[in-house]
């Protein structure tokens, strides 16, 4: 495996003899097209998953079929938000003893995944201190940013969501990077892709921010403040 794969929080300072099993493990490169369905609910966890390129989506629903909440998993390079964006996946339901998927996942934009086998996994990171400790740290991180952007999308009005993405989901002192693109973004924020550009737009033209197709710096972090 290549840097691409191993630069990533969940190794950062794992042994020797970790990486080494590791490499020997069966595992399986997959590439899917956008707009893939990768994993149905009630479908068994036997594998975690390592993106390497492009946007997974998780999501549940309602019993009347609603979209009720929703996650999303980005390669490494991908994003840069100042809460926590994942870039592996399902270690949260492993250790909180889940055997079946509850949702379904989807590849949102073209992407390349590692998958690696959970039982296996599992025990050479029991047998290595730091990798445990990776683990842990990246499910709680994964918790916490869930949660964050959970409470952004309860807010009404798209430049209040965006808004609150901005301050509270990015270190907005410093150049927010889109993550993939606005349209991954708006589906994020459960908003319309126009809407949204709509938005970026016009705080642009009143010097709130400054935007490009990649990137956001804020200027006027007091009146965003202000909207919410």
């Amino acid at each position: 495996m290549d840097n691409t794969f191993w630069d990533r929080s969940i190794f950062r300072g794992i042994s020797e003899e970790s990486k080494k099993a590791i490499e020997k493990l069966n595992k399986k490169e997959v590439t899917y097209d956008s707009n893939t369905m990768i994993i149905r609910e009630g479908q068994e966890i036997k594998y975690f998953a390592i993106i390497i390129e492009g946007v997974l989506k998780s999501t549940e629903y309602t019993s009347s079929g609603k979209e009720l909440n929703s996650s999303y998993f980005f390669a490494k390079e991908q994003h840069s938000s100042y809460y926590f964006a994942g870039d592996a996946f399902p270690f949260y339901l492993i250790y909180g003893g889940v055997k079946n998927y509850f949702f379904n996942v989807l590849a949102l934009k073209k992407s390349r995944v590692v998958w690696l086998p959970v039982d296996e996994l599992k025990e050479i990171i029991d047998k290595d201190p730091v990798f445990l400790h990776n683990i842990l740290q990246f499910v709680a991180k994964y918790n916490c940013y869930s949660k964050v952007l959970l409470r952004g999308v309860q807010y009404r009005r798209v430049v209040e969501r965006l808004s609150y993405w901005l301050i509270y989901m990015n270190n907005s002192d410093e150049l927010i990077e889109i993550p993939n693109s606005q349209e991954v973004l708006a589906d994020m924020l459960h908003v319309n892709r126009s809407s949204l550009n709509q938005e970026l737009v016009q705080l642009d033209k009143d010097g709130i921010i400054q935007f490009n197709r990649k990137n956001i710096r804020v200027l006027d972090k007091e009146y965003l403040e202000s909207l919410l």
